[in-house]
Parts: C-alpha cells; sequence; structure tokens
C-alpha cells in the first residue's frame, strides 16, 4: 500500500491427531480441523511499528467424550466443532520519546467451542476475552541504566460453577500485573539486571476447583487456582562476549 506499509492475506487448512490421552482409550478417532482466515496490516517507518489482524478461525472434528474425565467406559466421537473471531493490535515507539521505547499491545477474542465433555458451546476455561499489555523502557545516560515498567492485564476467563445451572457461566475477576526492572551498565559489555514482577501485590485467580460432592448444604465447594508466588525477584549478570567489545543484551531486557 506504500514503501512503509503493506496488507497481507492468509488462508490455512490445519489437521491434527487427537491427543494421546484419547487415542489409549479409543482408536477410531477421524483428525481434527481448522481452518483460519487472516489479514493482516503492517505499518513500519524511523523504528515505529504497527501491526493489526484480523482474524476467523473455524474448528471440525472436535473429539468430545461424556463423563468427567476420559475413560476406559467414556463414549468417544468427533461431534465437536466450535469457532474463534478476534483482533491483534501492537504499537511500538522507539523515536518520539527521547531516551524511551515504549510498545502496546491488545487482542480480543470471541471463542466458542463445543468439545470434550462440554455440554453446549461455550467458552473454554483458557480465554480471556481481552487482553492487553504496556511496556516502556527509559535510558537515564546519568545512571548508566536502563529501567522499565510492565502492566500486564487480562479480562475474567470463564469457569463453571457447579452450584449454578447454567454451564461455564462464572467468570474471575481481571488480571493485573505491574513489574519493574532495572539494567545497570558495569562496562560496554557486562550488565548487572534485577526484576520484580506484580510490585502491587495483586492476589490473582486463574480459575476455581470444586468438591466431586456437594456439603451437607448441598453446595459444592471451592477453592481458588492462584499463582504458587504472588511476586517474583530476579538478579542477573549478563556478559556479551563479541569481536567489536560493545555488544551487550541491554535491547532484549
Amino acid at each position: 500500500t506504500g514503501k512503509n506499509s503493506q496488507f497481507s492475506l492468509a488462508y490455512g487448512n490445519f489437521t491434527q491427531a487427537p491427543k494421546t490421552d484419547y487415542l489409549k482409550f479409543f482408536d477410531e478417532f477421524t483428525s481434527e480441523e481448522a481452518s483460519h482466515y487472516i489479514l493482516n496490516y503492517q505499518y513500519t517507518k524511523n523504528r515505529q511499528i504497527l501491526q493489526m489482524e484480523a482474524y476467523y478461525k473455524n474448528y471440525r472434528n472436535l473429539v468430545t467424550f461424556d463423563g468427567e474425565h476420559p475413560g476406559a467406559d467414556s463414549h468417544f466421537s468427533n461431534s465437536g466443532n466450535g469457532v474463534a473471531k478476534g483482533l491483534d493490535v501492537f504499537w511500538r515507539d522507539s523515536t518520539t520519546l527521547k531516551n524511551m521505547e515504549y510498545w502496546i499491545s491488545y487482542s480480543y477474542i470471541d471463542t466458542k467451542r463445543k468439545y470434550q465433555n462440554f455440554p453446549s458451546l461455550a467458552t473454554p476455561g483458557f480465554v480471556a476475552d481481552h487482553k492487553a499489555s504496556i511496556v516502556t523502557k527509559y535510558w537515564i545516560g546519568d545512571w548508566r541504566s536502563q529501567i522499565g515498567f510492565a502492566h500486564n492485564f487480562n479480562s475474567g476467563r470463564p469457569f463453571n460453577n457447579p452450584n449454578q445451572s447454567e454451564f461455564m457461566n462464572g467468570k474471575t475477576k481481571a488480571y493485573h500485573n505491574l513489574s519493574f526492572n532495572w539494567a545497570y551498565l558495569l562496562s560496554p559489555q557486562k550488565i548487572l539486571y534485577f526484576s520484580v514482577s506484580n510490585i502491587l501485590g495483586t492476589q490473582n485467580i486463574f480459575s476455581y476447583e470444586y468438591a466431586s460432592k456437594p456439603n451437607s448444604g448441598g453446595q459444592f465447594d471451592r477453592k481458588a487456582i492462584t499463582p504458587t508466588a504472588h511476586r517474583f525477584f530476579f538478579v542477573g549478570f549478563f556478559w556479551t562476549i563479541s569481536d567489536n567489545k560493545e555488544s551487550n543484551q541491554l535491547e532484549n531486557l
């Protein structure tokens, strides 16, 4: 579309064998299939990048089974199906603000599947409708340091609450993670690096696990599935060895 931009259109039809978790109980499956339609736009100029991608995916012959878990007594078939449509946007700018680089990404997905033991079309529990992130890196010459912040956001993920009649009707709270990093240039090829995730200590919840049987009140008790730790610290030393004695990993940190 011009010196700095282009459109591209892609189509693909993909097949995949069912997982071994199913094949060990049933060997008369056909391959699962998916058709992808993708429209992409890219603009690049003066260390600035804009990428936008819209897609539609159609799933066929997905594996289904009855019962809570697949087993020797499960009834298997390839009757599952589903669709996914969405939009991804990415913007990276290393020019506008002096000594600062930042990028912003956003993803939207609308998907429903009837597969595994789903009784009807529903959004799987690993899908968040909205995802966004903002990453910044700023160079402070007097400190010989690069400092950075990143914030990741996901909207709530669906989960099935057996205490209610509608399937996959629950939703977790939104996920937030604000992290910080500091890279100190000891010499042109040696970097001391420190980072900490989730500096605000947000108590994120990925999903819920419910008891297999109801309690005395007829309700299924649950516990939250959370990260193994709410905050991680990292300290590293990076030493780049090259002929020019100047190369380092600062761009990748």
